[in-house]
Order: structure tokens, then sequence, then C-alpha cells
């Protein structure tokens, strides 16, 4: 159900015409939206069963009983019924012009009216939306003109288009038609309007040593009235995978961690989600560009008015990528527990991100190493290293003092060219006390 109501209510600019004779036609501009409920201010009373009175018989006869038995209050024990928030099953026309947001499509009625005694011929229009960059031409009959217009006649339009651009908007409406005295005419008026944005989108980036991403993407709803979020999509680059980490994960239960898809006025929701390199081939490119993704957002109003927004490409300030990147892994499947005074044994992974074979050797220094030693050689041949490839070996750690330490004090160096990188901390642990 659509309602129309004029566009007059924006702000206007004069209209242009050919010259000051009164004109045979009239121009009505009106924006189609859907009604309101309407608001009722709610008469609180306590009820009574055992005595009641025509006051409060008739009060209670206000309650919306459809509304209620379709649409059940949780905690009805309360004596909670629909008109304590105030809505009613009445509905009212809006009386302004409203908010349109980005994204939403904008609906208009275009009315041309001959007030005039005598008919008109070859009535035309030509419905153009302007822009503070673009123009768009979403209507135009002037070069087919409509035949005949007769008195107190009137010929209608139906204009949609989706907005996909915040700022001032102006529709330009311009009328041709030919008077009974054979002469051509037009008049334009202009009809201004604001596009506000509905939705602040801000994005935090994590980047891991592993070359996975963690995006968060905070949602605030900064419209005028509630909606329902119907998609929250996140669609990465050529380079990525990801995963969305705002599912349940608890008995098999893939639901919303957030619960239902309602977000209230300035309320503000909390996305995240884990973007990993696509194809290990090409990790090199997947770590250093820029380009993350988009958020596609589909929301419906409270009265259910689609509205969809794209986000821009989401883009980072690319880490620097090394040359020789360490990462640890647990030789052992499961959880790790480790105990002081007992030697555990650490994966170590070295990967070459240069364009150039590589010699590699990993050593220990001894006087960066802290509370957690190396247990063993102080030196490892790892071997010819290809460009993108990587060398694995396994070290032994001994702890010396219990509660979370660093493990760290290595160096690995490449005896082809002499690079050499210093890895201080590698990971940390935590060391459980010798049990009695």
């Amino acid at each position: 159900m659509q309602s129309p109501r004029p566009i007059t209510t924006s702000s206007p600019v004069p209209s242009q015409q050919d010259d000051q004779l009164p004109h045979l036609l009239s121009l009505k501009v009106m924006r189609l939206s859907r009604p309101q409920f309407t608001a009722t201010m709610p008469i609180y009373y306590e009820a009574n069963d055992e005595k009641k009175t025509a006051l409060i018989e008739g009060l209670d006869s206000l309650n919306i009983s459809d509304l209620t038995a379709s649409h059940p209050i949780e905690g009805k024990s309360n004596g909670l019924q629909i008109r304590d928030f105030g809505l009613s099953q009445m509905l009212k026309l809006p009386s302004a012009f409203g908010n349109i947001y980005l994204g939403e499509n904008f609906s208009t009625f275009i009315s041309i009216n001959n007030e005039s005694p005598f008919s008109v011929q070859q009535v035309g229009v030509k419905i153009e939306l302007q822009t503070s960059s673009q123009r768009f031409v979403l209507s135009d009959t002037s070069t087919t003109p409509h035949t005949a217009l007769e008195t107190q006649a009137t010929y209608d339009k139906t204009i949609s288009h989706e907005i996909k651009e915040l700022g001032v908007h102006i529709l330009v409406c311009s009328v041709h038609y030919t008077a009974p005295d054979g002469r051509r005419r037009h008049f334009r008026k202009f009809y201004k309007f604001q596009v506000s944005n509905p939705l602040a989108v801000k994005t935090k980036l994590n980047n891991m040593i592993d070359g996975r991403v963690f995006l968060e993407a905070q949602l605030q709803n900064v419209s005028a009235g509630p909606m329902f979020l119907e998609r929250m999509r996140f669609e990465p680059s050529e380079h990525f995978q990801f995963e969305d980490l705002n599912q349940c994960v608890k008995d098999n239960d893939d639901s919303s961690i957030f619960g239902d898809s309602f977000i209230h006025p300035q309320d503000v929701r909390q996305y995240l989600y884990m973007l990993s390199p696509r194809n290990a081939e090409n990790d090199r490119i997947s770590r250093t560009t820029n380009a993350l993704g988009k958020l596609d957002i589909v929301w419906r109003s409270y009265m259910g008015d689609l509205g969809r927004l794209q986000t821009s490409q989401l883009t980072r300030k690319a880490p620097i990528l090394e040359d020789l990147e360490v990462q640890p892994f647990w030789v052992a499947d499961g959880p790790v527990q480790i105990t002081l005074e007992r030697p555990f044994r650490l994966g170590i992974r070295v990967r070459n991100h240069s364009n150039d074979n590589m010699k590699l050797v990993l050593s220990s220094i001894k006087t960066k190493m802290g509370s957690v030693l190396l247990s063993g050689l102080g030196s490892k041949q790892l071997g010819e290293v290809r460009p993108n490839q990587s060398a694995e070996t396994h070290i032994e750690f001994f702890p010396l003092t219990p509660g979370l330490q660093r493990v760290g004090g290595l160096r690995v160096m490449d005896l082809l060219s002499g690079y050499t990188k210093d890895i201080d901390q590698i990971c940390d642990i935590f060391v459980l006390s010798q049990s009695k």
C-alpha cells in the first residue's frame, strides 16, 4: 500500500518557463511512500477481575485482541498488552516529505492536469534527476508526446530510481505541449531534496604474522527509525577466502550471535571476519595487496521498504613483507602441557619470500633467551630453500621458571647472501609448576 505526498515540502528551486503568460497545464509532483501506524497515548489502569466498573470494561475493550492473538507477547502474565506500546491498527498518511536514505528506492508520482477549457495537443514530459556529479534521465516522452489532453483530464506517470549518491538531489521536470493557437510551449520546475546515509560503517584491521587478516566492521544505524538487517555479507577480493565469525558455534547452532536482525536507531553492531590467503603459490601477492573486499548490506525499514548499501573496496596499508618469515608450530597433536624443568619440542617453519635461493642456518643467541633455554646443539642446517618455499625443523627447549614465559633468542642466516634475521620472540608459553 502506497500513498502519495507532495514533494514540494522539500526545498523547491524557482521554475523556468518560456514566457510570463499563464500556462494551460499544471504540474504536481508527489513522493510515494508507505503509510505509518498511528501512534496512540495508552491509558494505564489497574484491572480488577472481581469488580469491574463501566470505565474498566470500556478500557479493556480497547485492547487489540487480534494483534495480541497473532503476535503474543512473552511474559503475558504481567498483563502487558500491545496497546501499552502505543500501537494501533489504524494507518495514517505521511504529512511531511520524510527522509530519503542512500540505497533506497525513491518513487515519485507525476501528474499533469489540464485546467484550461481548451484541449491541449502533443503533451510530453521529461523527468531528470541531477546530483552533484551526474544527471539521470528517468523518463522522457517529449520526443514521442502524448497525443492530446482534454480539458480537466490528467496525465500521470510513476517514476522509481535507486539512490546511489549522498548529498543534494534535484528533480527536474520539463513539460512540453502545443497550445490551441499552435504555439509550442514549455515550462520547467525543480524540486530539491537531501539524501542522507542510513548506516555508518567503520573498519579495523589486524594483520597476523601468518598472513591472516582479522577484519572488524562496526555498523551503526544512524537513520531515524529501526531497520531489519536482511543480509550482512562480506565479499572478499580475489586473493582471499574468508570465514564469518558472527555465528554461534555450540550445539550445531548456526544462528547469529546477535539473536535477532533488528537494529534500532543509534544502535551499534560489531562484526568480525577472518581472511586467509586463497592460493599458497601466490602467497606474496595476498600478503602485500591492499584490497580486502566489500561489505554488502541489505535492510528493510519497519514498514518493509527495501534498501541496499555496498561499500567501496575496503583497503589496508599493506604490511612490509620481509625476505624471511619464521613461524612456530607444535609437533604433538592435541593440547600441549609444558611443565617446569621438563624439555618440550617446538616446531620452527622458515619461509623464503625473496626471489633468490637461500642456504639457511638456524642458530641460538643464549644472551637473549631469558628463562627458556635451548636444549641440545646451538645451530641447525636448514639446507637450500627456493623462493616461496619453506623449511621445517624441531628444537627442544628447557623451561627454568613457571608462569607465562617468552620463547626467543633465535637467529636465521643465509649463507649465500649474508642476510640475517634475529627472532627475539617467536611465541609465549605458560609453564606449569612441577606436580607433587
